[in-house]
């Protein structure tokens, strides 16, 4: 979506915020059973391959393997909630916008393979864009996060390309 003109009524992005576009975290995680185990009860999956090692051998994997969503628990970097920004949204997403909540606008997930416990995923986050639109309450900043995990190969295991909605 194009960013709106100097003469929108909702305004142009910020300059602070524009200077992150691009911006870049990594991070890694170490899988293990247990976190596998403990997504797959959470979201209510029963398949043994996400709990018993014969049962995942069996299925042709290595160790138990994590549901295909499991890569979203590590989208954003654990911290304290005081290190949060006020409105409880993951560090990755404070932007100086004119803007107090924020909340998820959609997003295109790919999956390229499952995880297996043991791995060492890098979780990378990039800041793609911002942009303004006008809502019935004000502008609307839509701020759209790309985020990659990848094995310790630097293989594709899956992909997120996601919108957030922060608006007053």
């Amino acid at each position: 979506m194009p960013e709106p003109g100097p003469d929108s009524v909702a305004g142009p992005v910020p300059a602070a915020a524009r200077a992150l576009i691009g911006r870049r975290s990594v991070r890694q995680y170490a899988v293990t059973a247990r976190d596998i185990k403990r997504f797959a009860q959470a979201i209510g999956e029963s398949n043994p391959v996400h709990f018993d090692e014969a049962a995942a051998r069996a299925a042709g994997h290595a160790t138990i393997v994590a549901p295909p969503l499991f890569c979203q628990a590590m989208t954003f970097e654990d911290l304290p909630i005081d290190q949060l920004p006020a409105d409880g949204s993951p560090a990755e997403l404070a932007v100086p916008l004119p803007a107090e909540r924020t909340v998820g606008g959609g997003s295109e997930y790919r999956i390229h393979r499952l995880v297996h416990s043991g791995e060492v995923v890098t979780v990378t986050t990039t800041l793609r864009e911002i942009t303004v639109k006008s809502g019935k309450s004000g502008p609307l900043y839509l701020v759209v996060v790309e985020t990659e995990f990848a094995d310790a190969t630097g293989q594709p295991i899956a992909s997120e390309l996601a919108t957030y909605v922060k608006r007053r």
